[in-house]
């Protein structure tokens, strides 16, 4: 089977593109969201907040920030995932993607929840979607990978 043969095949999947298992359930304080948001980035840089909690920041102003926030993620979803998970000074984790965006995790979830997340962490990988750490391991994740 021929490489484009199986680009074919996998676009026919019921799950194209691939999604996760694992859903958001936990619920989103935009507020607080906000309000770490402005303090991780000096209260200098113009973002949005989508629903889930991710925000995308830009370095210059946007006019049309809804259409330009919608853009970055498209592009996080649409590439290779990279992501770099960062302790706070607060004890809260910023996990920043390729494009200027990030996603806060609070580390009271992270205190009330760590029995979930350490077992349903592999519930956010996709189907044959493979992940490396620093260590090049697949799908091997430490505390704060899981996180």
């Amino acid at each position: 089977m021929g490489l484009f043969d199986k680009l074919l095949k996998s676009w026919k999947e019921p799950d194209f593109p691939p999604t996760p298992k694992w859903k958001p359930n936990l619920s989103i304080d935009i507020n607080l969201i906000y309000e770490k948001a402005k303090y991780y980035t000096g209260n200098k840089l113009q973002f949005a907040i989508f629903q889930n909690g991710t925000v995308a920041f830009f370095s210059n102003r946007v006019n049309n920030i809804e259409d330009s926030a919608k853009s970055s993620l498209d592009r996080i979803y649409k590439s290779h995932p990279d992501f770099k998970p960062m302790t706070m000074d607060d004890g809260n984790y910023l996990i920043e993607y390729s494009q200027p965006a990030f996603t806060i995790v609070f580390k009271e979830d992270i205190e009330k929840h760590w029995a979930y997340i350490d077992t349903n962490h592999q519930d956010g990988i996709c189907r044959a979607e493979v992940l490396m750490n620093a260590q090049g391991q697949h799908n091997v994740f430490d505390k704060v990978g899981k996180i």
